[in-house]
């Protein structure tokens, strides 16, 4: 089974949010997720968070800044952790890799996010 993890920095004031416009898997390219990405062998989910969160943003957080807020779990398919963090590192998030991370004001979502994410 896949096992992943996404986050939702949001600005310590919460009226932002570190979102990344997705490329990959095909049915959500074009459409705005929170960062994350597979777990590793042996990686715990917290460790995933800040390395992926890390390589595709650029900032540097540890695991005391995160909290697991949910767990999405379909047998036979997947296993999500959903974990969120507040800081001003999330001014300093930035394109890293092939998709687009974007600072977006929470009060004023677009309308490209994944279905469930509002």
């Amino acid at each position: 089974m896949k096992k992943y993890v996404a986050g939702f920095l949001f600005s310590q004031d919460l009226s932002k949010v570190v979102l990344i416009k997705k490329i990959n898997p095909a049915w959500q390219n074009g459409l705005l997720n929170g960062v994350g990405g597979k777990i590793e062998i042996g990686e715990q989910a917290i460790d995933a968070m800040t390395r992926e969160f890390e390589e595709e943003t650029g900032v540097t957080t540890n695991a005391e800044q995160w909290t697991h807020f949910a767990q999405v779990y379909r047998p036979q398919c997947y296993d999500v952790a959903f974990f969120f963090a507040r800081s001003d590192l999330a001014f300093e998030a930035r394109t890293v890799e092939q998709e687009e991370v974007l600072l977006i004001d929470v009060a004023n979502l677009p309308k490209n996010l994944l279905p469930n994410l509002r």
